[in-house]
């Protein structure tokens, strides 16, 4: 980019105070000489005065060019600092949306949780059943599981929380609930679950 390549180019700056310390000393030896030497040192003087005058007007464009280059550089630099990131396409944004969702291959890690999640909450349960199909129009997968369990309320919620937490595609399709007795504190539920998953790897 021009940038880089500006970036890398290496500007010699010229010493300018040197050479202005350089020409008065040139100035003060011709005042002497022009003292001491009458009139032919002051055509030797007006040779030096005029070779002088020949180096400054031949490095004055000299100096404008690396001021130019050099602000040019400062404008570049700026303008890649505040510079916006270009927007993603639609395609690239959707591929990004799409590979996001878990794998398909993790399906059965996923069974493991809802067990391991439901006795931790003191819960009994059964096998789930699973079904599973495409999602028309995209890579991903809908698995529908249904799970039935049994323990008091207070545990039951605290079981779907975690779930609905640790596995963030996972959603809540349906509850039923049945309470054998009244005095009894625990209830039968079966719980369907809907888990999307990524159907390619």
């Amino acid at each position: 980019m021009r940038f880089e390549q500006l970036s890398r180019r290496k500007l010699q700056r010229p010493d300018w105070s040197a050479l202005r310390t350089t020409l008065q000393m040139l100035a003060a030896a011709v005042q002497r000489i022009l003292h001491r030497a009458g009139w032919p040192a002051l055509v030797a003087g007006m040779l030096i005065a005029s070779s002088v005058a020949v180096v400054l007007s031949a490095t004055r464009p000299m100096r404008e060019q690396i001021a130019a280059v050099e602000q040019q550089r400062k404008q570049l630099r700026v303008a890649s600092r505040n510079k916006a990131p270009e927007a993603a396409s639609p395609q690239t944004r959707l591929r990004e949306f799409y590979a996001a969702f878990p794998a398909r291959s993790t399906l059965p890690e996923a069974l493991l949780t809802l067990h391991r999640a439901a006795r931790k909450n003191n819960l009994r349960d059964t096998r789930a059943d699973y079904r599973d199909a495409p999602e028309p129009g995209t890579p991903l997968v809908r698995v529908r599981i249904d799970i039935p369990v049994t323990g008091s309320y207070a545990d039951l919620r605290s079981w779907i929380a975690e779930l609905l937490k640790t596995l963030p595609s996972l959603t809540l399709d349906g509850l039923e609930l049945r309470r054998n007795g009244i005095g009894n504190p625990n209830l039968d539920a079966r719980v369907r679950f809907q888990l999307l998953l990524r159907s390619t790897p």
